[in-house]
């Protein structure tokens, strides 16, 4: 029987097979579903929490094809482009100039003293930027890497013993 465990990209542990017997898919589905979960858990405990949305946009699926079950751990696939270069520049970082676009913003504040809320344009600008990335996707997939490998072998061997 033709047996492969692989971690693939950033965040996805796959399990192929030429064919698949029913006792192995179930171990195999069982045990991909628990390091699905697992990995979905440090990701989120790594992710930045200024706000908590970040946490709120990554999801984890199970897919249980005939002749693959794979794991994912991702941001929310509906998500605007700003929203995903946000997360990108947290997961990487950005070290270099940006331009900010004019934009509206409320202040509460001014000189030191509460105002009541106050709507302001702000013009377009340039801003240095120096953010460090945080790893909180590869960082959690690092850490589940090894111990997924070697639970979905050990699975597959004492399939294959029985």
């Amino acid at each position: 029987m033709d047996f492969d465990a692989v971690i693939s990209g950033d965040r996805a542990v796959e399990a192929r097979f030429a064919e698949w017997p029913k006792e192995i898919h179930d171990t195999l589905l069982t045990r991909i579903q628990k390091l699905t979960d697992e990995l979905y858990g440090r990701v989120r405990a790594l992710a930045p929490e200024r706000t908590g949305k970040l946490k709120d946009e990554i999801i984890s699926k199970v897919f249980d094809n005939p002749e693959k079950i794979k794991g994912l751990v991702t941001l929310e696939g509906n998500l605007s482009r700003a929203e995903y270069i946000k997360a990108g520049a947290l997961e990487y970082g950005v070290h270099r100039a940006v331009k900010l676009r004019q934009h509206s913003r409320t202040i509460t504040e001014a000189f030191g003293r509460d105002i009541s809320p106050t709507r302001i344009n702000v013009s377009a600008h340039p801003r240095d930027v120096d953010l460090e990335e945080r790893f909180y996707l590869r960082g959690g997939l690092a850490e589940v890497e090894s111990e997924a490998v070697t639970e979905l072998t050990a699975a597959m061997n004492e399939r294959v013993k029985d």
